[in-house]
């Protein structure tokens, strides 16, 4: 016990665990500090400035409201193949195709040869029924105003109050009555199930992941449609008695906080090794007659709580607000749900960082191990969706919002198998670095040797090459 309180106190005294929490308090500050604040107000009749298709979330809803918010869904395809097909039209006429591929999910445009682009202009073809020619010269109006995250310009309008909105211009027709009806509104000639066929071939001649044309990217620019009050009640029920208030918002706050976790605490195991080489108190540990596993052990469990407690009381500010929310409201709340999910989601996260931070820190003497971690972050970041795309072998569980407690339920298994994998192989990765650890003290490992030999080879195999 006497070891671990000192290692803790050595982390909370040092230069880069202050940095550590700047960098956490940073990324909270700007990303979840005030969304709490935000729901409730919004509950008590203050609108945000910002308030997009969302409804607030903390408001029962009754049969009379105007509107009942937003849901992304496949249930109407013919939107999302109206939706889809102006924007691959759109696409074709600049031969630029937005794509965002990985690791960084970084904005690409893609151009296609001639010959790909021909093959688009027989899809939109077969889609629309209509020939090239038609394509070129449609009415005004053969498109809905809004499409997905598409608005007509032509369609847009203001009011004498200063307000937008759509004119309807999709009744106006250009080149009077002698046209046909498919030329007159988008009707899709093809089946949703042939249409996501082309869509994969277009995906395919692209060539780049994070283009609008899979089916998860269909559904989240093209699938918005209104919410009915019953669906508007089940998921207010969701929020109120499955979630008991505090889920919501212990996901969104672990989601935020996870990819600051995913990453920086390797700064904190690294340095607490390498800080024995500065202070020349490495041998010291060598000749000590606690046990490498102990020190090991000690040192790893030090930096995790020293990570997670700066995690804990950042959830306070938005804990309390609720609380106090609940107990105004009479409704039952769940005073337990931000720990829970910090241990659900978050600790095996940091295990993970901090045990390879050990382990490679260890084998090499070196800080390779940020770099090492720095690269799977950066790939898990970018290849890993929002929300609802746990795999395997996923470093950071994400879910951005407030709602879609349903793909957590759909997605339970996987976060459960991925969440032990992680944690399973942490205590592994732990279990080999104690092992490095005791051969070094064996003196059966050493690293400078290695290095020594390593460079010399090196040396040698120039000076053959040159003297040749």
């Amino acid at each position: 016990m006497k070891l671990y309180l000192r290692e803790c106190r050595r982390i909370a005294t040092s230069l880069v665990y202050f940095l550590f929490i700047a960098v956490l308090v940073f990324s909270w500050w700007g990303k979840f500090r005030g969304v709490t604040k935000t729901e409730i107000d919004w509950a008590n009749g203050k609108t945000p400035a910002n308030v997009g298709f969302d409804r607030p979330l903390l408001t029962q809803p009754t049969e009379d409201d105007d509107y009942f918010g937003m849901k992304t869904s496949e249930d109407n395809p013919e939107e999302l193949m109206t939706g889809v097909t102006r924007a691959l039209l759109m696409e074709y006429k600049n031969n630029i195709y937005a794509t965002y591929p990985l690791p960084a999910r970084n904005y690409k445009a893609v151009s296609l040869s001639n010959k790909e682009q021909a093959r688009v202009l027989e899809i939109l073809c077969e889609i629309t029924g209509l020939t090239e020619e038609q394509l070129n010269d449609l009415p005004q109006g053969y498109f809905p105003a809004v499409t997905g995250t598409i608005i007509s310009t032509d369609a847009a309008d203001f009011n004498e109050d200063g307000n937008l909105y759509m004119s309807g211009s999709e009744d106006k027709v250009a080149n009077g009555s002698e046209e046909t009806d498919k030329t007159k509104k988008f009707i899709s000639q093809v089946t949703y199930e042939r249409f996501k066929e082309l869509m994969r071939e277009m995906e395919t001649m692209i060539g780049e992941e994070g283009s609008q044309y899979s089916t998860e990217m269909m559904i989240t620019y093209f699938g918005l449609s209104e919410m009915s009050y019953e669906e508007a009640c089940a998921e207010y029920d969701q929020t109120i008695k499955g979630d008991k208030v505090t889920g919501s918002f212990a996901r969104l706050f672990c989601d935020y906080m996870g990819l600051s976790l995913g990453l920086y605490p390797i700064f904190i195991i690294v340095f607490m090794w390498l800080k024995d080489r500065l202070d020349s108190v490495t041998e010291l540990f060598y000749t000590r007659r606690v046990s490498s596993f102990k020190l090991v052990l000690t040192r790893y469990l030090a930096s995790i709580t020293m990570v997670l407690i700066p995690v804990i009381l950042l959830s306070f500010e938005s804990l309390i607000l609720l609380v106090s929310f609940g107990n105004k409201q009479g409704i039952s709340i769940d005073p337990f749900a931000y720990i829970k999910y910090i241990l659900w989601w978050l600790l095996p996260t940091v295990m993970i960082v901090s045990s390879i931070g050990t382990f490679f820190t260890l084998l090499t003497d070196s800080p390779i191990a940020v770099l090492l971690q720095f690269l799977w972050w950066i790939i898990d970041k970018g290849a890993t969706g929002l929300s609802g795309d746990t795999k395997i072998t996923t470093l950071m569980v994400r879910h951005n919002t407030l709602r879609g407690y349903e793909l957590i339920q759909d997605s339970f298994y996987a976060i459960c198998v991925n969440r032990l994998l992680m944690a399973g192989v942490s205590i592994l990765i732990l279990i080999l670095s104690a092992w490095i650890l005791q051969q070094k003290r064996k003196g059966k490992i050493n690293v400078a040797n290695i290095y020594q030999r390593f460079l010399g080879n090196i040396k040698n195999k120039f000076s053959s090459i040159h003297t040749k």
